[in-house]
């Protein structure tokens, strides 16, 4: 009679928990098809006219036609971004509240700033990956290096001689310049600057010498021959600078550094409003005007499932961490 009951029981517990998860997908399922029913908020963390804020104001009204709903872009600066970061790791997951992110600063945040208020990597689900875009070695036209190899045999002949902006302790143009010191092993001595203009002013100038910069940025400066570029550092050559090799191709064939572009949730977002969106923004990001607007910004369109978006800022993580902790790089 005792184990009949038993059996009895376990069968009554097995139909409640299939009973509580039917429930749970037909409310995820019904959450998808109202999705959206309000207008989308996309937040970025950085002031206006930055390359995550002209991205958002692509994608915004696009996202609109294609959900029928509002996308409202707003502006969140401070503190390396992580302010408006941590906004929206701390908003509601129904996707309504989303963040675009370059995985090099967003996973890097961790590693620079110990007593961040959110996880990069598991406090947010990725959307969906929109474009990517390498970055170029730019040194000032007086010094005595033409390419990347006579770049590296200066670099080794007079160790830290070479000086290199940044736009901060911890930006990305620190973290580019200090995993190519590591990848061809030269010594520069780093000079942190108040944001990216002034670092590009004083290479201008010849106060520093060398940084590690967006392409897109750098190229009117080339083509005014105030600066020269001597490597991209993506794993195939920049539309924008054909002429200019990649590091991968000086002899250096594993190196790689690209921004990596996208939108992410708070994590806990139902799967299928994720996926809803995943499919907007891949629909946005393959359409014919779309490629032409992101190929005039010097950046290649990119389209991969959220799993493969997360698994991307999960394995950026672990290459950023490992630099910060390498080049002992701490925050401000």
């Amino acid at each position: 009679m005792t184990n009949f009951c038993e059996i009895k029981l376990k069968k009554v517990i097995v139909l409640i928990f299939f009973s509580m998860f039917l429930s749970c997908f037909s409310l995820s399922a019904a959450l998808a098809d109202s999705f959206p029913s309000k207008p989308i908020r996309i937040i970025v963390p950085y002031p206006p006219g930055g390359g995550n804020d002209v991205l958002a104001r692509l994608f915004a009204p696009e996202l609109s036609k294609v959900l029928g709903q509002s996308v409202i872009v707003e502006n969140r600066p401070g503190a390396g971004g992580s302010m408006g970061s941590a906004s929206v790791a701390k908003s509601a997951p129904d996707g309504y509240t989303l963040l675009i992110v370059n995985t090099v600063p967003h996973t890097a945040a961790a590693g620079i700033y110990p007593k961040l208020a959110y996880d990069p990597v598991k406090d947010f689900s990725g959307v969906a990956l929109v474009a990517s875009n390498p970055y170029v070695i730019a040194v000032n036209p007086n010094l005595p290096a033409k390419n990347i190899s006579e770049f590296i045999a200066l670099a080794k002949s007079k160790p830290n001689t070479i000086y290199y902006g940044s736009a901060g302790t911890g930006s990305v143009t620190h973290l580019n310049a200090e995993l190519f010191k590591t990848a061809v092993k030269v010594d520069l001595t780093h000079v942190p600057y108040k944001g990216g203009g002034p670092a590009i002013a004083d290479l201008l100038g010849g106060q520093v010498q060398m940084t590690v910069e967006n392409v897109f940025l750098m190229t009117p400066y080339f083509k005014a021959g105030q600066l020269r570029p001597i490597a991209v550092t993506g794993m195939k050559r920049s539309s924008i600078l054909p002429d200019t090799p990649t590091i991968a191709e000086s002899g250096y064939p594993n190196f790689e550094i690209i921004g990596q572009f996208g939108f992410v949730a708070p994590a806990g977002t139902p799967s299928d409003v994720i996926l809803k969106l995943n499919n907007a923004f891949n629909k946005i990001t393959t359409s014919p005007d779309m490629i032409q607007k992101l190929n005039g910004q010097g950046t290649d369109p990119r389209t991969v499932t959220p799993e493969a978006f997360q698994a991307i800022l999960q394995s950026e993580s672990v290459k950023w961490l490992g630099v910060i902790k390498n080049a002992n790089i701490r925050g401000e």
